[in-house]
């Protein structure tokens, strides 16, 4: 294996949320034609590939052109009730958890009325929502379950999943979402006196019949750009709220460790979706995510290819709570605190530390909140990768984050621009793939001017090799000309030269691509971090380095002690800063 196909097959284990407490239109829907063309190995997240599909799609398709019925990219909710009902439902066994989820989904989607608790990060969000004026006080609901008899006139009855099909929950929860039903137990039911409208037991045989008829019975009357990958034992987690109240399609495809589930089929489910996304418009965003723990569904690597190679983008957010409230407030625009850079110095190493995983936006409702609370936050420059969804689907969030960053702190694009692609086979599957690229990047530039975001990184997986990556890093650069420098990489890729990792396009676009990578020694991880900074620059001065920081792995204080170690040769400015300062050294190119 080269060091390039290593470092790629490290990229892919990158999220670690099993380990972690986190992380209708119905028109011009098109029939898709029977053709034959191998698809590739799927990566399953455990470092062996499945059994390859064989598709059953033209090598080449035209995606239905359906005019979306919301202007944003991510859909919005109406804005939330003064007064929300508030319960919280961490202790509840995982069927209330789910069939509150999908109460809340239908209730919210009129008008954001119901708000979960899971633990204290739901709290803290809660409480922001007031201190911004979205919401009042609370209305405190002791007894969760009560919330189904208080907006009874709301739901219909309850959907019954079979337990004898894998996927079955997720079925269940695209019917709930289309004829206000709950998910529930037969015994949920009877104890709430619901009556069941749709019972999935004995319905489906496996998990692609399911699949088929979700693809052909029920998408068609669903919103198509918007999508749910879910694994069904993370239907109780609060992800799929926003989703069910937005008509959205929640699916999934099982991975190798499930082939023992009842009903499952990892080589057909996975026909299926492929045929679903040819049949559904350029654009649309596939929420949740594409494994829950190595084995299960497809894998990062291979979900992000698939949706990316039908031009559908990923938005990590499994364990997401309560976006059907979120996603109800208005805001325009946000504005960052950029400060002028310090005097050039000739002498110096300038460095711009980038956040990893800012494109998850679980990591903004439990994660990075505590490191923005750290004594540490706004000593040293920092760039951090953010979503820029998230002016759509969580304004009180993206707000909390701008209003306390510093001068220090600057946000930017997350991998790859408005959603979660792989720039190298974005669109591969179209027949316009080129018109396809342009169309993600035009999202990308409107969003990054409402977020006040001056560049963007990149994910250059599936480059094969750094002249294919370059190759692909100039294209990004070519459909964001407004851009004047850009920041790839998900990590270190294993260039040698400076020059190759730091350099200036014939447009005059600035490339700072990723000079580290991270050890899973955490011990050692500042001593690796700082051996590799110092071997990337050499003797070159001054020098301008990206240092791509692995988001799990790090905190406020070790960043400090890792700038601490460089030594005072080492100038930490932010992603902008290390563009002008740039710039000005080269004499602007």
């Amino acid at each position: 294996m080269s060091m390039n196909q290593f470092l790629i097959a490290v990229l892919l284990f990158r999220r670690t949320h099993s380990m972690l407490s986190s992380r209708l239109i119905v028109v011009a829907w098109t029939l898709v034609a029977l053709g034959g063309c191998a698809s590739v190995m799927p990566y399953n997240g455990s470092g062996t590939s499945a059994p390859a599909a064989i598709s059953v799609l033209p090598q080449h398709v035209f995606l239905p052109q359906v005019q979306r019925s919301y202007p944003t990219f991510q859909p919005k909710m109406p804005p939330p009730a003064r007064h929300l009902y508030v319960a919280n439902i961490g202790a509840l066994p995982p069927d209330q958890k789910r069939l509150l989820v999908t109460l809340q989904g239908i209730v919210n989607r009129t008008q954001p009325r119901i708000y979960l608790v899971w633990g204290s990060d739901d709290l803290f969000w809660l409480h922001q929502m007031q201190k911004q004026g979205q919401t009042g006080a609370p209305i405190p609901v002791k007894q969760p379950l009560s919330l189904v008899q208080i907006f009874r006139n709301d739901i219909q009855g309850a959907v019954i999943p079979d337990p004898q099909v894998y996927i079955s929950p997720d079925i269940a929860v695209d019917i709930a979402a289309l004829d206000n039903l709950v998910v529930a137990t037969p015994a949920l039911a009877q104890q709430l006196h619901l009556p069941i409208k749709v019972d999935l037991r004995r319905r489906f045989k496996n998990d692609v019949q399911a699949l088929r008829y979700l693809r052909t019975q029920l998408a068609p009357r669903l919103n198509p750009f918007l999508f749910l990958s879910m694994d069904p034992l993370v239907l109780r987690g609060g992800a799929e709220d926003q989703i069910i109240a937005a008509r959205g399609i929640t699916f999934w495809v099982t991975g190798p460790k499930e082939q023992h589930e009842p009903g499952a089929d990892m080589v057909g489910e996975k026909q299926q979706i492929e045929k679903l996304f040819a049949a559904t418009p350029l654009d649309g965003t596939v929420r949740g995510y594409w494994l829950n723990g190595p084995g299960t569904g497809l894998g990062e690597g291979e979900g992000v290819k698939l949706a990316s190679e039908f031009g559908k983008v990923t938005v990590v957010s499994d364990y997401v709570h309560n976006l059907s409230v979120f996603s109800g407030v208005r805001l325009a625009v946000l504005r960052q605190k950029f400060a002028p850079p310090p005097k050039l110095d000739r002498s110096k190493v300038y460095l711009s530390f980038t956040i990893s995983d800012g494109d998850n936006l679980n990591t903004w409702q439990d994660f990075f909140w505590h490191w923005f609370k750290s004594p540490y936050h706004d000593k040293f420059a920092v760039g951090w990768g953010m979503s820029p969804t998230l002016i759509d689907v969580a304004p009180t969030i993206a707000r909390w984050y701008y209003e306390h960053a510093g001068a220090k702190d600057e946000f930017f694009a997350d991998v790859s621009g408005v959603g979660y692609i792989y720039p190298s086979v974005w669109a591969e599957r179209l027949r316009d793939h080129q018109t396809a690229f342009q169309d993600f990047y035009n999202w990308t530039w409107r969003y990054m001017q409402r977020m006040d975001m001056k560049t963007i990184r990149p994910h250059m997986a599936f480059s094969q090799n750094n002249k294919r990556a370059m190759q692909g890093i100039a294209k990004v650069a070519a459909a964001l000309p407004q851009v004047q420098f850009l920041m790839p990489d998900y990590g270190y890729m294993g260039e040698n030269s400076y020059q190759r990792i730091t350099y200036q396009l014939p447009s005059g676009q600035v490339i700072f691509r990723a000079g580290t990578y991270r050890t899973r020694n955490k011990t050692e991880e500042i001593p690796y971090l700082v051996q590799q900074i110092r071997a990337h620059v050499g003797a070159t001065r001054p020098a301008f380095i990206n240092v791509f920081i692995w988001n799990w792995g790090m905190g406020m204080h070790r960043l400090y002690l890792l700038l601490k170690a460089l030594g005072p040769d080492y100038v930490d400015v932010t992603p902008s800063q290390l563009n002008t300062l740039y710039r000005e050294a080269h004499h602007d190119g």
